[in-house]
């Protein structure tokens, strides 16, 4: 793999891992449409990337992390603890099976069908940021119940799905459950470190990584962690005003029509 476009993968994931557009969605199509590479590997190398904004989240995080480390004794009576390890369980639920059936079917798909799936999914991802757009809720971390928590973490499950965006879905649930926007950002970046560090971990564990260039991850994962870190705040704000929804249905479609109009050239 080339290193240059390791470098570019790690750019894209760094970049949009903060904002609701699915940065694995984004970096798969860029690895399948610009360099040819398969599927399968596209997603591996994805997953990989993670590991670059995970370590930029835990190093912007450190005080945050650190101190739910340090309560996790005290499970019973935090709800901040309750949350990330009830919201993990039910990630790994159904984040796992959901890979199994990925990484077995990616195999069989060639990369155009791909790229349509992808589209489908930011479809799908646009139109529940619609939906959660004019939420405004009251509810803060202290006020947390075990619904709040299997919900964003089974929701979470479901973001290993290329195209639908992990933050985005979980700040728009967090949001229907009624919480401040602040409070559902916050717990959607917490729940995130968990659930990554046990995606990449399970790729590592199914699959090795045999089939890159050493060097190669490692460009890539720094680049998600340089730009994942420099824009994290900017992107943050940014993202307040934007209009992603519009952004993922549109791109979205884009990746439907390619699939569907490159064959019948």
């Amino acid at each position: 793999m080339d290193f240059v476009f390791s470098i570019l993968a790690g750019i894209i994931q760094g970049v949009t891992e903060w904002l609701p557009i699915s940065s694995s969605g984004q970096s798969m199509i860029a690895l399948i449409d610009l360099i040819g590479l398969e599927p399968e590997k596209a997603f591996s190398f994805a997953i990989y990337l993670h590991l670059g904004t995970l370590l930029a989240v835990l190093v912007k995080m450190r005080m945050e992390v650190k101190e739910i480390i340090l309560k996790l004794p005290q499970f019973k009576e935090d709800k901040l603890v309750q949350f990330i390890v009830i919201s993990t369980i039910l990630t790994a639920l159904i984040g796992v099976p959901v890979y199994w059936f990925l990484k077995e079917n990616f195999k069989a798909w060639q990369g155009d069908v791909v790229t349509a799936l992808i589209g489908f999914f930011l479809i799908l991802t646009g139109l529940v940021l619609y939906l959660s757009r004019e939420m405004m809720g009251k509810k803060v971390v202290s006020e947390l119940n075990f619904l709040d928590m299997a919900i964003a973490g089974i929701a979470q499950g479901f973001t290993i799905l290329p195209g639908i965006s992990r933050s985005g879905v979980t700040i728009a649930v967090l949001l229907f459950r009624n919480f401040r926007q602040d409070d559902a950002l916050r717990l959607s970046f917490l729940m995130s470190i968990p659930a990554i560090i046990g995606a990449v971990s399970l790729e590592i564990l199914q699959e090795g990584v045999q089939d890159f260039d050493f060097t190669a991850i490692i460009l890539g994962v720094s680049a998600a962690f340089v730009f994942g870190y420099l824009t994290i705040d900017i992107l943050l704000r940014f993202a307040r005003r934007a209009r992603f929804d519009l952004f993922c249905i549109a791109f979205g479609l884009v990746a439907i029509l390619f699939y569907l109009i490159i064959p019948a050239l």
